[in-house]
């Protein structure tokens, strides 16, 4: 049998197990095996079934995986999105589009302290999206806001996805990590640009709650009566209900965790992994210090739930880095990323047609796989490619994973806005009309990055790392 009627066979099994709704890492798994069968034996098979398990998970690199998890989970569970949100909505709110600012803001802070943008998107989402719909933004602009924002967390550091890139490409991940900062803040203000624009023209007058207009009619109670908290109508800016010291202590967390992580790798003080831990420590010492009044029991079912969030993403990631690796050793055995580097190379276009052609294959693939899952199976095959034509693998990461989070908020089958959706109560048809001028302009900033390389590699660069 044929190298190519082999990858056809596996192509096939590989998307029926997919659609069939199989785990990501097991349809790798199996497809992989599957390769490795009908190009070689049973003998083979079971040797890399033996050995990739531990073969591929066996390098300390790794372990700034569930760090970076760890922190993300200590502050999701330490009410860091619900203070930066309310921070955000009392700095921005009185603006025509204001919340909508806030929401970017407070989607820029989160990301950077959790990395992943299904979090981001699901936590604020929940937040933010009445609110907004409350003082007058209609809901497909305010699902769009949500869904878009939320894509932040792959390039603000700290950034999982940023981590992986770099240990599978073999790239400095000090240098990633550093080169997604302005890109990030690249995207959140076209973001904000565009949502001051269009509050204009989308966002009406304050709608009144039912509650509020029935709390307002009623007779003040009498001086014998006593008001329940309840009866007291909610204000009109969700960010009161947060007391002021502790969002403002939400910028100091977020702000010790980002110097920590950054500031220890750009000094020395500590590796990258060290980084992770340290930052991982500061935001258990966060959730302990903002849910102290809590009690003893809450603190400990809040570190609890966090141990368990990060140890239930952490299997995953790993899992679908396992089953990978299974897919990965077949696709080498038939040496598809040396023919496929060669045929690429060998075409009579420019080196930045093809890099465009490989972006913007990037997109479909965001709609339908995860975002690890894509990463682990296309950096083994399109990173020789990019280095062969000549760009500098670190831009391309920025790029690579822009596009990836492009596809995450994509129809039909975009993960960010069923989040939301699904967070939100938001109709999924309207969030996706919602977030189509914010895929635009994400197209707009993959642009611009692609024509100045030096937003991306300056900072890097000036750093030294």
């Amino acid at each position: 049998m044929s190298v190519d009627v082999i990858l056809l066979i596996v192509g096939a099994v590989f998307l029926l197990l997919l659609f069939s709704e199989t785990p990501v890492a097991f349809t790798l798994a199996l497809s992989g095996a599957l390769g490795i069968l009908l190009l070689r034996d049973a003998q083979i098979v079971t040797a890399t079934l033996g050995d990739t398990p531990y073969a591929s998970t066996a390098n300390y690199s790794l372990a700034i995986i569930p760090m970076y998890i760890l922190l993300g989970m200590f502050a999701l569970h330490g009410k860091l999105a619900e203070r930066i949100y309310a921070l955000a909505s009392r700095a921005f709110g009185r603006l025509r589009g204001g919340l909508g600012i806030a929401t970017v803001g407070a989607c820029a802070g989160f990301a950077a302290v959790t990395g992943s943008s299904v979090a981001t998107a699901a936590t604020i989402g929940r937040l933010s999206i009445s609110e907004m719909q409350r003082h007058g933004y209609p809901a497909p602009f305010a699902a769009g806001i949500v869904a878009a924002a939320g894509t932040l967390g792959v390039l603000i550091p700290p950034s999982v996805v940023l981590v992986f890139y770099g240990i599978l490409a073999r790239e400095s991940i000090g240098r990633l990590l550093l080169a997604g900062i302005i890109p990030g803040i690249l995207s959140a203000l076209l973001y904000i640009a565009y949502i001051l624009t269009r509050g204009q023209v989308l966002v009406t007058a304050e709608q009144a709650r039912l509650a509020d207009v029935l709390a307002a009619a009623a007779p003040a109670p009498s001086s014998g009566e006593r008001e329940e908290p309840g009866d007291r109508p909610s204000s009109p800016d969700g960010a009161d209900e947060q007391p002021r010291a502790a969002t403002l202590r939400a910028v100091v967390w977020i702000a010790v965790i980002f110097v920590i992580i950054l500031g220890g790798i750009y000094t020395g003080q500590f590796t990258v992994i060290e980084s992770g831990a340290m930052g991982a420590l500061v935001a258990l010492v966060m959730l302990i210090v903002e849910t102290r009044r809590d009690g003893i029991s809450q603190i400990w079912r809040s570190v609890r739930s966090s141990l368990l969030d990060t140890a239930s993403v952490t299997s995953m990631a790993f899992a679908i880095l396992v089953g990978a690796s299974i897919f990965s050793t077949f696709l080498v055995m038939a040496r598809v990323p040396m023919r496929f580097t060669e045929w690429v190379i060998g075409l009579e276009l420019a080196p930045l047609l093809v890099l465009v052609i490989i972006l913007l294959a990037l997109i479909p693939l965001g709609m339908a796989l995860e975002t690890l899952s894509i990463i682990i199976i296309t950096v083994p095959l399109i990173h020789p490619v990019v280095t062969g034509l000549g760009f500098d693998a670190v831009w391309f990461g920025i790029l690579f994973v822009k596009m990836i989070e492009i596809g995450l908020v994509t129809p039909p089958v975009g993960m960010n806005a069923y989040v939301v959706s699904g967070a939100s109560g938001v109709p999924v048809e309207k969030t996706f009309k919602g977030v189509g001028p914010f895929v635009a302009i994400d197209l707009l900033t993959v642009a611009i990055l692609i024509a100045f390389p030096a937003l991306t590699l300056w900072l890097p660069n000036a750093v030294g790392v």
